[in-house]
């Protein structure tokens, strides 16, 4: 009687979590290979999206040194990308303490160079060159923000905003101008 229970707790448990990951993994949109523009990896792009929905969109803007990238999914704000050059010597926790999504979970890495959570993260890049019509007085910042109350696993988050980072280093914003 006791080994029926427990296998008729186990079927029951697993029968919830199926029912969950096959809801969770349902997509009628495909992820796209880039955020905003800049090529990224669909699997790393893809924990930081809302499960369902059926059509994902952008909306960008750049302002000279800004650029700003509201990602939706059927019209509802998913994620917001930023990219600025803010002036030189800032840790990415400075720019961070700015942000709206800042909460006391975020991991810093031991260079100061980007803090992440499960909501967000903010990395410096690194541009090499330098890029010369900025003359060491401004660096460039990358800031990848879930919209208000939704999280994604905070490791998930740290692998999108480094390759979004890593990504950007290698595009004309590094050398133009």
């Amino acid at each position: 009687m006791k080994h029926a229970k427990a296998v008729a707790a186990l079927a029951l448990v697993l029968l919830v979590s199926g029912c969950s990951q096959a809801k969770e993994e349902k997509r009628a949109f495909q992820v796209p290979d880039s955020l905003c523009g800049t090529p990224v990896s669909a699997d790393l792009l893809s924990p930081a999206l809302p499960a369902g929905g059926e059509k994902v969109g952008e909306e960008r803007k750049e302002l000279g040194g800004y650029f700003r990238c509201t990602v939706s999914v059927d019209g509802e704000r998913a994620l917001t990308a930023v990219w600025e050059w803010l002036e030189a010597g800032k840790t990415a926790r400075s720019v961070a303490y700015n942000a709206p999504y800042r909460d006391l979970a975020d991991v810093e890495s031991s260079d100061k160079r980007y803090v992440y959570s499960d909501t967000g993260g903010v990395s410096r890049v690194t541009c090499e060159p330098a890029a010369a019509h900025r003359k060491g007085e401004a660096e460039l910042f990358v800031t990848i923000a879930l919209s208000e109350g939704r999280t994604a696993p905070a490791p998930e988050v740290k692998q999108l905003l480094l390759a979004y980072a890593e990504a950007l280093s290698a595009s004309s914003e590094c050398v133009r101008k």
